[in-house]
């Protein structure tokens, strides 16, 4: 039984060590070519995560949902007047950023993102 007790208690410091969701992240992306720059806000109020994005100097509800590993948010968008829907979905990696894939409806055009916070708490 010993080999599983410091096992157990890596795995939860992992989870612990969890990055969260709320603050400011920049996201810089590409879809088909097109450069991809926004800064997201998202808040925490309970179990719903809210908050919106600015790009282009327009400013979009957003949502947040986590899946399993994965952070899923949405928000509008425009492109030569047709309304879009913008379907990021991200990962984080070793450092706390989130890297993953946007998806843009209905165009049906898909590109790649980064995200990282922009106040990430300081280390004490």
């Amino acid at each position: 039984m010993k080999p599983i007790l410091p096992l157990l208690i890596l795995s939860t410091a992992t989870l612990l060590a969890q990055p969260t969701v709320p603050g400011s992240w920049t996201i810089s992306g590409d879809v088909q070519g097109y450069p991809i720059n926004e800064t997201c806000t998202f808040t925490q109020a309970a179990d719903k995560i809210t908050g919106s994005c600015v790009t282009d100097g327009k400013t979009y509800d957003t949502t947040v949902t986590l899946k399993d590993d994965k952070v899923i948010f949405v928000h509008g968008g425009e492109y030569e007047a047709q309304a879009l829907t913008l379907t990021f979905t991200g990962t984080y990696n070793d450092k706390g950023d989130l890297s993953g894939t946007i998806a843009v409806d209905p165009l049906g055009y898909d590109g790649t993102f980064t995200a990282k916070k922009t106040d990430k708490p300081e280390a004490k």
